[in-house]
């Protein structure tokens, strides 16, 4: 009875410590607690049973294997994995849920309206731009074409044809 009683109590404290505190630490503070449970756990038993440890002869004949014992198990281990890759065998894949999307016209209509909107006002202003350019320069050629060759300008030279350049008429 000695060691029953005591050993229920702390099953009931660890049981209550699990149901109540456990869940509200973050995974962090669980990790932490549990390298630190760990690394105890670990100096406690080799504290505890070194002599039983160092007693204990027989594996020494064993050193003598493990590079080979451990290259085998990598061997084998990389072969399964090759295999497994090239295997006929078919994986189970989960399928996956039907996905209701919009039609990509109706998801895009405002976005697209916004930029032809923007683009036919850049081109109508762009395309009137050009044709009040066009007219200034067409009028004006015409004029000076008609000034030259009706002879209203003044010319500098004996030349009586028409020229060409606005200095040679000045």
């Amino acid at each position: 009875m000695e060691l029953f009683l005591p050993s229920i109590l702390i099953s009931i404290l660890a049981i209550l410590v699990v149901i109540l505190l456990i869940p509200k630490f973050s995974p962090l503070i669980i990790v932490v607690i549990a390298a630190i449970l760990l690394y105890v756990a670990t100096t406690q038993h080799l504290n505890m049973f070194w002599d039983e440890y160092k007693q204990s002869t027989w594996q020494q004949n064993l050193k003598l294997f493990a590079p080979g014992i451990m290259i085998a198990a990598v061997v084998i281990f990389v072969l399964y994995g090759i295999l497994s890759f090239f295997s006929t065998g078919v994986v189970p894949i989960p399928s996956m849920p039907s996905m209701e999307m919009p039609n990509a016209s109706t998801a895009t209509n405002p976005v697209t309206a916004a930029i032809n909107t923007a683009m036919n006002t850049v081109n109508d202003v762009a395309t009137t731009a050009a044709n009040a350019v066009s007219n200034l320069t067409s009028n004006n050629t015409v004029k000076r074409n008609n000034q030259n060759n009706n002879g209203t300008r003044k010319m500098n030279n004996n030349n009586s044809g028409p020229s060409r350049s606005y200095l040679a008429t000045a």
